[in-house]
């Protein structure tokens, strides 16, 4: 995507060969949707922006995951990856049209995916909410914080007994 023209009802993608895609919006445009990731135990939420249909149908969402290397504009079938999709409950703070303006801009500046800092939830989060931040990546950080400092205060109070 070379750069987007962004109105009430529509988006114009203008491709990086010049070509002009027209998307256009509906009630669900700029929600959130998410599907579980595949190959997870922990049912971790891959989330993603809703941002319209093309003039066939086909719906698209933007959405940042490792397998592209950075935020992109994706169908709703690549997205979905054969698994079913919800709605977030959490009502973003942003109206739709700026989520999708956000979003749209976080593809243009092109930022590199990464795993802890700029994963599909920072992705979200910063258009839905204007935060870089990802709960599942607070979550485990959290859970290995809470575990290591389990283990060092078993491990002191084991040590102690040890002495008398």
């Amino acid at each position: 995507m070379k750069k987007f023209y962004l109105y009430l009802n529509k988006v114009d993608i203008v491709k990086n060969n010049g070509n002009i895609f027209t998307i256009y919006f509906n009630e669900n445009s700029g929600k959130v949707y998410y599907r579980h990731k595949i190959g997870t135990v922990s049912q971790v939420k891959h989330p993603g922006i809703f941002l319209g249909v093309d003039a066939y149908g086909t719906g698209y969402f933007l959405h940042n995951h490792y397998h592209f290397g950075k935020a992109h504009i994706t169908t709703q079938s690549e997205f979905a990856n054969g698994k079913p999709l919800y709605i977030y409950n959490d009502k973003c703070s942003n109206t739709p049209l700026k989520v999708i303006e956000i979003g749209l801009n976080e593809i243009l500046r092109g930022e590199t995916y990464k795993p802890i800092t700029y994963n599909c939830q920072t992705y979200t989060n910063t258009a839905c909410h204007n935060k870089r931040k990802s709960a599942d990546v607070e979550k485990w950080v959290g859970g290995i914080l809470f575990g290591g400092i389990a283990l060092f205060i078993l491990g002191a109070a084991f040590a102690g007994g040890k002495g008398k």
